[in-house]
């Protein structure tokens, strides 16, 4: 069975790239938390290097359904999250009020990354991550979260990888959608337009494609889909490997 395995460069200090600090985001940003954290117990020399990407401020719509608080409000969403958790934690992440092609335009990230977090809502920005990662030798792991009100997705792979399909293999559609950057006015319509638990299932779901990758050094899951309202939760597997089938 055909298994994507953590590079050994994970060996040393995990540096991971979020982009996105809404509701997925936030999530993911607590999930690595508790993996640094364990990873730590259990030995790692280094942990997670964390640098999240967000241009946007948090606002009352925010409030409830992403990890945000009213005390928040006018702060960027990406230096929010990061101080909140170098302040409980001691530890040194970082966040970046800009758009992921602003950062790689103004070189304002690191050229060399093991993990790709895309936790977006617009199709382009899932189309940079992936224009900008296929050209590259080597390519990092990409987990892409995607959801709308009940159900959702967590897709990780390798951009422009055949064998590990990421997100734009797997939906090829995706090259041609139009963005929807309408924004909900306020906490109540942003809970009517997306479940207040919906993000925290899609998160973890993909999370534990992460955790598995962390602790056992592979997965063999390409995705997982879910569906709040009828409660199923479906894996997807790799391609098999054609030399492994002969």
């Amino acid at each position: 069975m055909t298994a994507l395995e953590a590079p050994r460069s994970w060996m040393n200090q995990i540096r991971v790239l979020l982009i996105g600090a809404g509701g997925n985001g936030g999530e993911v940003v607590d999930a690595l938390a508790q993996f640094h954290t364990a990873l730590m117990a259990l030995g790692h020399p280094a942990g997670i290097s964390l640098t999240i990407i967000d241009d946007g401020d948090v606002r009352e719509a925010n409030i409830v359904r992403q990890r945000f608080w009213p005390g928040d409000i006018g702060t960027p969403k990406a230096i929010a999250l990061a101080n909140r958790y170098n302040l409980m934690m001691g530890l040194n992440w970082t966040g970046l009020p800009v758009r992921f092609e602003d950062a790689v335009a103004g070189s304002m990230i690191d050229s060399r990354v093991d993990l790709v977090i895309t936790a977006v809502d617009t199709p382009s920005a899932r189309r940079a991550v992936h224009a900008h990662y296929s050209r590259r030798n080597f390519a990092p792991i990409w987990l892409d979260l995607g959801n709308n009100a009940r159900n959702g997705q967590a897709v990780i792979g390798i951009p422009g990888n055949k064998d590990f399909p990421s997100t734009l293999e797997l939906y090829p559609e995706v090259a041609d959608m139009e963005d929807d950057t309408r924004k909900s006015c306020s906490t109540a319509e942003a809970i009517a337009s997306q479940d207040c638990l919906i993000n925290r299932a899609v998160s973890t779901a993909g999370m534990s494609l992460v955790w598995e990758l962390m602790r056992h050094g592979r997965t063999t899951k390409n995705a997982v889909i879910l569906d709040l309202a009828s409660g199923r939760q479906l894996p997807r597997r790799f391609p098999e490997n054609r030399d492994e089938a002969a």
